[in-house]
């Protein structure tokens, strides 16, 4: 096994060997081994990227309730927000926001992640059925398109919650 061996000055001013093959290794595994040693465990980047996607779907739909509840947006209808639809899509926001932050404590202590994630996955998948069936006028592009994107773009969200419970490691390495 032929390594590629190079001289380098090392601080002390010694020529040393360097081993880049070694040196890519161990700059490669560091975080495994880091987190062998703390006992914490390092998420893959497609773990980082889905959760940083959930987090910003939902936070997004937020601010966007909260800019229709003041009616802040311009050009929106929102006298559909008075069938007494306007206190169920007030609970689930407060639902999916509560959801949110026990998801990202479960991710930080990786606790019950999958479990949280799949309540999750269930809650907004009967939510948007539970939309579409009972509001079906609720995603007209035409009268609310804020609110028709934000319901029409939930099977992405869906998608995410499945794929993050799938590449989530519980263990360490």
């Amino acid at each position: 096994m032929n390594s590629h061996l190079d001289l380098s000055l090392g601080i002390d001013g010694m020529l040393r060997k360097k081993n880049y093959d070694e040196t890519a290794f161990l700059l490669r595994n560091t975080t495994d081994v880091q987190s062998i040693v703390n006992g914490r465990i390092t998420q893959s980047s497609t773990f980082r990227i889905l959760l940083g996607f959930i987090n910003l779907y939902i936070l997004l739909g937020v601010v966007l309730y909260i800019l229709v509840k003041g009616n802040l947006i311009d050009g929106i209808n929102a006298n559909f927000l008075d069938q007494g639809y306007f206190s169920v899509l007030n609970m689930r926001t407060t639902v999916v926001l509560v959801f949110l932050m026990v998801i990202n404590i479960s991710a930080y202590y990786n606790q019950w992640f999958k479990y949280l994630s799949l309540i999750l996955f269930v809650y907004m998948l009967n939510s948007g059925i539970d939309t579409a069936m009972l509001v079906p006028d609720f995603a007209l592009v035409s009268e609310r398109p804020y609110f028709s994107t934000f319901q029409l773009s939930r099977p992405l969200l869906v998608i995410s919650l499945v794929w993050i419970v799938i590449v989530h490691k519980d263990t360490v390495i």
